[in-house]
């Protein structure tokens, strides 16, 4: 049995930050944190069920809503400043979750924005870079962001969309080839792997994502 509450979390300039905390009933202390996109909640398709797929491998879950899309005030920021207000969210995310709830980091999953939170941790906390990591719809063509994976990856999965503007087959293959990752492209997907125009086939792709998912985590 899973019970969920919000636990109280001080993000950037002290601000709360919405978050989902859900917990196995047999009080397991294993724990993965997920971070969403800059418009794409926890909510959403592809989350929820990589949420979903996660509580059932028997791990807790932190979900980290950080709502940036609807902050007027994120938005007109600079992109340093909104960079810098990521970090500090991520990083107190984590405190609460390790040093207030005691929680063991086992795996680590991101979507699109949440993956840059990804290259931070583990470029930053050498004790998370044995941890699964989970990469959806990464933010390859960030220059920081890939040299942290090409340095850090190990036990991960990525699953990026032919049809995401973010892709390049040329990336995914240096990824392939230099770190141990297990790299997926759905060839009609875009960013949100779905395919547009059609929910059948955007359907059969998030059963295949969860497949794969549930491989991973075994």
């Amino acid at each position: 049995m899973v019970s969920w509450d919000q636990l109280t979390i001080k993000g950037y300039n002290g601000r709360p930050l919405k978050n989902t905390f859900f917990r196995h009933s047999t009080d397991t202390q294993k724990v993965a944190i997920v971070f969403p996109g800059l418009a794409y909640n926890s909510k959403m398709p592809l989350l929820h069920y990589t949420i979903n797929t996660i509580i059932d491998s028997g791990v807790n879950v932190l979900a980290i809503d950080y709502d940036y899309s609807n902050n007027p005030e994120f938005l007109k920021q600079s992109q340093r400043t909104q960079s810098d207000w990521l970090i500090e969210d991520v990083e107190a995310g984590l405190k609460v979750i390790t040093e207030e709830e005691k929680q063991e980091i086992v795996c680590l999953a991101g979507k699109s924005l949440g993956t840059l939170a990804l290259g931070h941790l583990l470029e930053t906390h050498k004790d998370l870079r044995d941890t699964k990591t989970i990469w959806l719809t990464p933010l390859i063509k960030n220059p920081e962001l890939l040299e942290q994976m090409l340095a850090y990856m190990k036990d991960a999965i990525l699953v990026i969309g032919a049809k995401d503007s973010h892709y390049d087959s040329d990336i995914i293959d240096r990824l392939n080839a230099t770190t141990q990752l297990g790299g997926i492209v759905i060839e009609e997907a875009n960013h949100s792997l779905e395919i547009e125009g059609d929910v059948t086939k955007s359907l059969r792709v998030l059963m295949q994502i969860v497949s794969v998912l549930q491989q991973f985590l075994t």
